[in-house]
């Protein structure tokens, strides 16, 4: 089983440990960063399992999730820009006002980001809304 194989390469580079010096970091490193590797996929395999025995199948892959910027359709006629311009201003406030808040948030810097996202989109859609109308009206 996969879960026994993670186990035992785990233990055997735990093993291996002993054969540093006390003041070697710098060797001892990488065995721990394997062994640390070793354990969470270990660890991932044994939350599989579980699951499994529980529910009677395996997890559905998890869906990354799309920032807010990402949702936003760019292009179509002039009511759809419009509302997606309408729905951009509402979390580009939102954003404001969770950083406002919220500055030393540990998640204020991908806040910072997803709003000059916003922000960009929302100066497209504006000038798309404009060509529209200008189109439009010819």
């Amino acid at each position: 089983m996969q879960a026994e194989t993670l186990h035992r390469e785990a233990a055997f580079l735990s093993n291996q440990l002993h054969t540093f010096a006390a003041d070697d970091l710098e060797g001892v490193r990488p065995v721990i960063a394997q062994i640390i590797e070793k354990r969470m996929a270990w660890k991932a395999v044994r939350q599989n399992i579980d699951y499994y025995r529980k529910f009677g199948r395996l997890p559905d892959e998890p869906t990354p999730k799309k920032g807010v910027s990402e949702t936003v359709s760019v292009g179509g006629n002039l009511a759809e820009l419009q509302v997606e311009l309408s729905r951009l201003n509402v979390n580009v406030t939102k954003y404001e006002k969770k950083l406002r808040e919220q500055p030393d948030h540990k998640k204020a810097s991908a806040w910072e980001t997803e709003l000059e996202k916003m922000k960009a989109l929302k100066r497209e859609l504006q000038e798309q809304i404009v060509k529209a109308k200008y189109a439009r009206q010819q």
